[in-house]
C-alpha cells in the first residue's frame, strides 16, 4: 500500500515532489514542489519554457542558497521569491536603504529561472524522493550568530551610498513636482500616467453675491449682538428695580423703629 501512495506524490497536480534538508545532519526535512511555469501571457521577467515554479519554500532559504542549490541543473539567472503565486517580478525599491523593500515571512514560493530551457527538463526529470541539501561542506550556509552578526553588519551603510539615495530621492521630487506644474508626467511602476490639468481655473463667484453673503453674515452677527445687549440691559434693570424695593422697605422699616421708641430726646 505504501507504494501507491509514493507514486501519487510524484504526479501532485504536475508537481514533481523532493525532500529539502538544511544539511545532511539535519533530520528533518520539507517537502519541495516545482514544475514548469505556465503562464497566459508571456513575462520577461519569468519566460515560461526557461523557468520553474516551487512551492512550500521554507523561510530561511535565500537566493543566494537557491541559486546553488538549482545551479546542479543549469546555470540560474534569476530567483523571484513571492508571498503567494503573482505575475511578474518582485518589486524593487529604488532606494533601497530609504525605501527598503519588506522580508517576506513565513513559507512562500519562487520563481527559479534559469538561463537555458534544457535545465528545466533536468529539474523535472528528478526522481520523487530525491533529498536536497541546502548547506555543504563546500557551500555552507551562515546560521545562529554567525547570521546574526553578517545581518547586524550589513545594517550599517556608508554616508557615501546613503548621500547618494538623499539626492537621487530630492531629485526625483524636484522632478515630480515640475511634472505637476507642467502637466507631463511619466508612467509610474505599472505603467499609468498621472495627468494634470493646468487649463482648469477655479470658480468665479459675482461679487453681488459674495456682498449679498457678507451682509446676511454681518445681520446674523448683529442679531446676536443685539439678543445678548437686550438680556444685559433687562439685568441690569431688574437689579436696579430690587435696589429700588429694598431702598423703599428700609425706609419703612426705619419709619417704624422711630415711632416705636419711647425715649425721645427731641
Amino acid at each position: 500500500m505504501a507504494a501507491p501512495k509514493k507514486q501519487a506524490l510524484d504526479d501532485v497536480k504536475g508537481f514533481r515532489v523532493v525532500e529539502l534538508g538544511f544539511s545532511k545532519e539535519s533530520k528533518a526535512k520539507h517537502q519541495l514542489l516545482w514544475k514548469q511555469h505556465v503562464v497566459k501571457t508571456y513575462d520577461l521577467d519569468k519566460p515560461a519554457e526557461r523557468t520553474l515554479f516551487v512551492v512550500n519554500v521554507p523561510p530561511y532559504v535565500t537566493e543566494i542558497a537557491f541559486k546553488k542549490l538549482f545551479s546542479r541543473y543549469g546555470k540560474v539567472s534569476q530567483v523571484h521569491f513571492h508571498k503567494k503565486p503573482t505575475a511578474g517580478a518582485p518589486k524593487q525599491s529604488k532606494f533601497p536603504n530609504l525605501d527598503p523593500i519588506p522580508h517576506i515571512p513565513g513559507f512562500k514560493v519562487a520563481y527559479v529561472v534559469f538561463t537555458s530551457a534544457d535545465s528545466v527538463e533536468k529539474a523535472m526529470e528528478v526522481p520523487s524522493g530525491t533529498a536536497l541539501y541546502l548547506s555543504s561542506q563546500g557551500n555552507p550556509l551562515p546560521t545562529g550568530i554567525k547570521k546574526w552578526c553578517a545581518m547586524y553588519n550589513k545594517s550599517f551603510v556608508s554616508k557615501t551610498v546613503m548621500a547618494e539615495e538623499i539626492k537621487g530621492v530630492m531629485e526625483d521630487f524636484d522632478k515630480r513636482k515640475e511634472a505637476e506644474k507642467t502637466g507631463n508626467t511619466e508612467p509610474d511602476e505599472d505603467g499609468w500616467v498621472t495627468v494634470v490639468n493646468t487649463k482648469k481655473k477655479p470658480r468665479q463667484v459675482k461679487v453681488d453675491e459674495l456682498k449679498q453673503k457678507r451682509n446676511r453674515k454681518k445681520k446674523k452677527q448683529q442679531k446676536l449682538v443685539n439678543f445678548y445687549s437686550f438680556q444685559d440691559r433687562q439685568t441690569k434693570m431688574d437689579h436696579l428695580a430690587q435696589l429700588r424695593k429694598k431702598f423703599e422697605e428700609d425706609k419703612k422699616r426705619i419709619t417704624q423703629m422711630r415711632t416705636s421708641r419711647k425715649f425721645k430726646p427731641y
